[in-house]
């Protein structure tokens, strides 16, 4: 399970987010999971749902590389819904029940709306618990 706190631009527009996501490893170093996203303080108002597999290499005991997939859901206060896919790269230090990573995240959106044509990778910072 974890907690996210950041903040995001979508054109001029700044934004504070907020969101959990919990993740389950269905496989040994395979996670799937789910996320959600509340974009708030600039206009239109965001909220992002997402699905989510992450590969974890068994470099070490703590630190694991990982590499993951994921298909995002926009839904856009007063205008059409919004897809996206990805992926994400970056290394993740474990020692249960904390863990901390840190990597890139890159999502192409299905549509060619201006609000939402930026495609550069953004860095993602995540600190979460297991149980």
């Amino acid at each position: 399970m974890g907690i996210k706190l950041g903040s995001a631009s979508i054109g001029s527009e700044d934004y504070t987010v907020a969101g959990v996501s919990i993740n389950y490893f269905a496989l040994d170093n395979l996670a799937v999971g789910t996320a959600y996203e509340y974009w708030f303080s600039g206009k239109p108002t965001v909220s992002k749902a997402t699905l989510e597999s992450t590969y974890y290499l068994p470099a070490s005991e703590q630190l694991k590389p990982y590499f993951g997939l994921l298909y995002s859901h926009y839904f856009v206060e007063d205008n059409a819904d919004i897809d996206a896919y990805g992926y994400r790269v970056g290394i993740a230090y474990i020692n249960s029940p904390m863990f901390f990573s840190a990597g890139l995240r890159q999502e192409k959106y299905t549509s060619d709306r201006a609000i939402f044509s930026n495609e550069d990778a953004t860095g993602e910072f995540m600190i979460g618990f297991s149980f």
